[in-house]
């Protein structure tokens, strides 16, 4: 039966992979995922308070975001590290 870690947080690196290793087939990571991108774009306006350029400030944005996908999915055994 696939089991689906909701909510997943505010769970270690280490608790991940012991959820995996227990027989979890899905982790829900958007949350963790929202927080890099706006921690990012904050970073990026505070470096610069007078940027106005969207493109400017979503480029480090997702570019946070992808870093953090290529993290994760190594970590889970997705990719190799």
């Amino acid at each position: 039966m696939p089991l689906v870690l909701h909510g997943s947080s505010g769970v270690s690196d280490a608790g991940m992979q012991a959820a995996i290793k227990a027989g979890m087939t899905k982790i829900n990571v958007s949350t963790h995922l929202n927080k890099v991108f706006t921690a990012a774009v904050r970073d990026a306006l505070a470096a610069d308070p007078a940027l106005v350029d969207s493109r400017k400030w979503l480029r480090p944005a997702r570019d946070a975001v992808a870093v953090e996908v290529t993290r994760l999915l190594q970590l889970y055994g997705r990719l190799p590290g």
